[in-house]
């Protein structure tokens, strides 16, 4: 009872944690995959009373604290994605790799300086939305951020305790009322946004950039485009997949790039659904809700992107229509045929053939987190080394799920990548077969 209760607690709380280019000599995550528990970066042991006294001084800091929102300092070096198409060479013996948020450090702080110029109209958009359990908690510290023509310097430069503000007159964010804050990760947060023009709900997500930041060039792009903001592109062109969060606009800057997504109501991330339904899936909706994440997964290395992080949090749920979609690139790749030998994503979806080997393939290591999660809706833990040593043995199963179910996970999981299901072939295994009748 002690491990499954541990396993349990790892998906909840320690699953989504973040890492970035892992070593494998020299990572933390066992190669047999047993769920350890250890406290979120933010968090300090239960029981040490300096520990929370500090962490209190740092969120009272981190409050205080505003994102470069206004984005007052600096002039865009391109924008404007909605109808942009862009390819690039799968096979390409280096892609770029990029980090990934930890969900700690917010954007920036900002220094403005003072212009006064008319306030821009807006052009056509759309919006991403993401939201945590752990974000929903800190809704009501976050007070909306919205400019009016009207408003006043003084007042405005009270409010975001800045010395001066400048008004670009061609930046993105003069185009949408910004509102509160939805969401925060390591480098960047995401705003609930309204379109000027029509009104229509957005999302805007302002990334702050890191030091060699990695840019790829795309078609149609006359300057070199940010890697997460290029592989949302990539995943958009072409016929239009529900399953992917559309990207409408975006625009870069010196310290940061900002994008505005499709924001679809209402919503939740998968995660928050998943422990309102008692962190358990019944197969029909597991069944559901992985026919949608395999079909972008698909689409999007048939559209040379590797996603590298599809888990629950990375997958919205519309609660009225069950409609799922993929978010946040941001830990993402070009897909290529040769191997990674750096680990960008979530360590628990990480494949096993990276730890022994020190390199892994797009689309076995997609085929592994998409197996990974179908296990944590079904169980509500990880898969350990008992679970992939029964999986490579196929005898592995869950009671109360279908056989089919099970073969299916069992064919996810397998240690060996050469074994496991092909990614193109998925849909059509037998689980699938009465979604494929209806």
């Amino acid at each position: 009872m002690g491990q499954r209760l541990s396993r349990r607690e790892k998906v909840e709380e320690g699953g989504d944690e973040c890492v970035h280019e892992v070593n494998p000599r020299t990572s933390v995550t066992s190669t047999k995959h047993k769920a350890k528990i250890r406290p979120r970066p933010d968090e300090t042991p239960a029981g040490t009373g300096e520990g929370r006294q500090e962490k209190g001084r740092e969120k009272t800091k981190k409050n205080r604290r505003f994102p470069s929102l206004l984005c007052c300092l600096s002039h865009p070096k391109s924008t404007g994605a909605q109808d942009e198409q862009g390819e690039v060479d799968q096979d390409a013996d280096s892609g770029p790799s990029i980090r990934c948020s930890d969900d700690q450090t917010s954007l920036q702080d900002i220094i403005c300086t003072v212009e006064d110029n008319d306030h821009q109209e807006a052009s056509s958009s759309r919006p991403e939305d993401y939201i945590s359990a752990e974000d929903q908690l800190m809704e009501d510290q976050d007070s909306p951020v919205t400019l009016s023509e009207g408003e006043s310097v003084s007042q405005l430069l009270r409010e975001l305790d800045c010395n001066e503000i400048t008004r670009i007159q061609d930046h993105i964010c003069w185009k949408y009322d910004i509102g509160k804050k939805m969401g925060e990760g390591g480098f960047g947060s995401v705003f609930e946004g309204t379109r000027y023009k029509d009104g229509l709900s957005v999302a805007v997500k302002l990334a702050a950039k890191t030091e060699n930041m990695p840019y790829i060039s795309l078609p149609d792009h006359p300057s070199p485009v940010p890697l997460e903001v290029a592989l949302t592109i990539m995943a958009n062109q072409g016929p239009s997949c529900s399953q992917i969060i559309e990207l409408l606009d975006w625009q870069d800057h010196p310290d940061q790039y900002i994008m505005v997504l499709e924001r679809p109501s209402p919503c939740v991330d998968m995660q928050i659904f998943w422990e309102y339904n008692g962190h358990l899936f019944s197969e029909e909706l597991a069944r559901h809700f992985m026919w949608q994440a395999i079909d972008a997964a698909v689409v999007c290395c048939s559209r040379g992107v590797f996603h590298r992080d599809i888990k629950m949090p990375n997958l919205l749920v519309n609660t009225e229509t069950l409609e799922v979609k993929l978010i946040d690139f941001g830990c993402g790749d070009l897909l290529k045929s040769s191997s990674y030998k750096t680990y960008s994503g979530t360590a628990m979806y990480c494949p096993p053939e990276y730890f022994e080997k020190g390199e892994y393939h797009g689309k076995e290591a997609t085929v592994w987190s998409l197996g990974v999660l179908l296990f944590a809706m079904i169980t509500s833990l990880f898969p350990d080394s008992s679970d992939i040593s029964l999986m490579d043995a196929d005898v592995w199963f869950q009671p109360g799920f279908s056989d089919e179910c099970c073969r299916f996970i069992r064919g996810c999981l397998k240690s060996n990548p050469e074994q496991r299901l092909l990614l193109e072939e998925m849909l059509f295994h037998d689980w699938f077969e009465v979604l494929s009748l209806r």
